[in-house]
């Protein structure tokens, strides 16, 4: 069994993206959705698998990994027995900026 959690930074950048996939057709709008769940639950599994990031690590205080799903990368946090992704952004956006905004 999988489990993650989702903060409020991180609904809303689904929230965004969600938004984004609707204006697309349906095969590429799909392909992609299920490709960001399938990498959450995946984070769940094994969430050690991700890349680490210690300047986020440093930030935050906790350990900090990311996965990435073409075009986005999932960002988390691994301080309890659940993850929690802090973050799902575009490759192409400014990510240590937003990030560095969030988590000041």
């Amino acid at each position: 069994m999988s489990r993650f959690f989702l903060s409020a930074h991180a609904n809303r950048d689904l929230d965004e993206i969600e938004s984004y996939l609707d204006k697309l057709p349906k095969g590429p709008a799909a392909r992609g959705a299920e490709a960001i769940v399938r990498t959450l639950h995946s984070i769940g599994k094994e969430p050690y698998l991700g890349a680490p990031h210690s300047t986020l690590t440093r930030m935050l205080g906790v350990e900090v990994r990311s996965r990435l799903t073409h075009p986005y990368r999932i960002y988390y946090r691994l301080g309890s027995a659940t993850p929690e992704i802090i973050a799902v952004l575009h490759t192409a956006r400014d990510t240590q900026t937003i990030l560095a905004e969030r988590f000041q």
